[in-house]
């Protein structure tokens, strides 16, 4: 697993002002849009988790605009497996999120059909449509987890766990103390591939980093720890790190923008976000 050590620590980012002294010149920039797309924002999973699965749609925002978010109500939500069809009520308790039965979960090796309808995307009346597709990815089952302690504040979860092997796949781990994420954000995320494993043993390989300076990852005896793999697309894989580099402070201050961070919601050029398909295996350890 590549590249997959994560670091749930959120660094502090202090940018220096530049004074340019006899080069002075006040430049208005104007922040505000100006014929900037409105884009449906989705977000959107189903796992191989036997549970209530949700999609969030949402209304993309310009950055200076201090309005709560807004969301697509009355939107008619389906998944398909090209079998059955999910149908998704919206929550009472949450307007724009829409969710499966309880009863629902993913197939490996089955690709999953996301359609959304009746969304008013520029409240002109006009309804538009947007579907997605994705592969449910098999992924190796977890033998076991270990606990190492780095140094006195630096502790891993190591991995103990055959590669399925047949190709390049990609992961992403997470990690709960008892039963609260810590991987919270898609910015804490830090996904991985086989490349260095294919078909091979992870014999105690550290897939995530935590740093007790942070009270919450702070550890006591009888604490369950559990680590999630999470089986991805190369497509959601590329998905979390867009977003990561766009989320980060650019290094150097003044680099260039970066691309756009890419979706599998079409038409593209009126969405944003992710339907995410993966599959799930958990691990837990009690801390003694």
């Amino acid at each position: 697993m590549k590249n997959i050590i994560s670091n749930y620590k959120l660094i502090p980012v202090f940018v220096s002002i530049l004074i340019f002294s006899g080069c002075t010149e006040n430049v208005d920039i104007n922040t505000y849009s100006s014929g900037i797309t409105t884009l449906l924002v989705v977000d959107g999973e189903i796992t191989t988790d036997t549970m209530a699965h949700h999609v969030t749609l949402t209304k993309s925002s310009n950055v200076t605009n201090n309005l709560p978010i807004q969301v697509f109500s009355n939107a008619i939500v389906t998944i398909t497996d090209g079998t059955h069809i999910f149908n998704l009520k919206e929550s009472p308790q949450k307007p724009g999120t829409y969710l499966t039965d309880s009863t629902v979960y993913g197939i490996p090796g089955i690709t999953y059909t996301l359609n959304i309808s009746n969304v008013d995307l520029l409240g002109n009346g006009v309804m538009e449509s947007f579907t997605a597709s994705s592969i449910l990815k098999k992924i190796n089952p977890i033998d076991s987890i270990h606990l190492q302690f780095l140094n006195s504040t630096l502790w891993t979860i190591d991995l103990y766990s055959q590669d399925i092997g047949g190709g390049l796949d990609y992961y992403l781990p997470k990690a709960y103390i008892n039963n609260i994420l810590k991987t919270d954000s898609i910015h804490k995320y830090s996904p991985g591939d086989n490349s260095a494993f294919n078909g091979k043993y992870y014999d105690g390989f550290p897939v995530i980093r935590l740093n007790e300076k942070i009270t919450e990852n702070i550890l006591n005896p009888g604490d369950k720890v559990t680590l999630e793999l999470d089986g991805i697309t190369v497509d959601y894989f590329n998905f979390i790190n867009a977003f990561i580099a766009q989320y980060n402070p650019k290094i150097p201050l003044f680099s260039g923008p970066s691309a756009n961070i890419p979706t599998n919601i079409y038409p593209q050029n009126k969405a944003a976000g992710f339907f995410a398909v993966y599959s799930v295996q958990r691990k837990s350890h009690i801390y003694k």
